[in-house]
């Protein structure tokens, strides 16, 4: 549940940034009106959406149950987006919008998924805790995304910003890959 919580942490981070700061990034790096870059930040969302239905459909079906396979793949997949979405060169809203769906598509899924391995993981009296206290990890990333990476945006540019993100995104992987063949905690049912 810690290796969880700590991994949350980098999540929130890489889902609150590109949902907060999208916007901003578009229109001062790319040149985008305020309406068009906002228009990114709804395919974002709609591909949280598609994410959420597909990382839960397949972590039950694919994977019998468990949740780490695909918050790997999905956390490999959406620091390559991200990656992606910073090189699209400017006045490629298509490309953009496809990058930006891609983020939402493979960031909520580690997202939803956490907040359930955390449950599944502990004993049944306990779960609503331990996703509590996964939760609380995620909110903290969700502040570290704020001030402290608009500094970064500030001071050390986009770039900067995107180093930032691309390393929450490594560091997700890096966590749940010890947790890839885990299975719900017998004890729980």
């Amino acid at each position: 549940v810690w290796i969880l919580a700590i991994s949350y942490f980098f999540v929130y981070v890489v889902r609150t940034a590109i949902n907060d700061w999208t916007i901003l990034f578009l229109v001062e790096h790319k040149g985008y009106s305020v309406l068009s870059a906002g228009m990114g930040v709804f395919w974002f969302e709609v591909g949280g959406f598609v994410g959420t239905i597909s990382a839960g459909w397949a972590s039950d079906r694919i994977f019998k149950g468990r949740r780490a396979p695909m918050m790997i793949i999905f956390s490999a997949g959406v620091t390559l987006a991200v990656a992606a979405f910073w090189y699209v060169p400017a006045g490629n809203m298509m490309l953009d919008f496809m990058a930006l769906f891609a983020i939402g598509c493979l960031i909520f899924g580690p997202q939803m998924l956490t907040g359930i391995a955390a449950a599944e993981l502990s004993h049944k009296k306990a779960a609503a805790t331990s996703s509590g206290f996964a939760g609380y990890f995620a909110y903290l990333g969700a502040a570290a995304a704020g001030y402290p990476l608009g500094k970064v945006a500030q001071d050390w540019g986009w770039h900067g910003f995107f180093i930032i993100v691309g390393i929450c995104g490594i560091l997700v992987l890096a966590l749940l890959i010890p947790l890839w063949s885990v299975k719900a905690n017998p004890q729980a049912a």
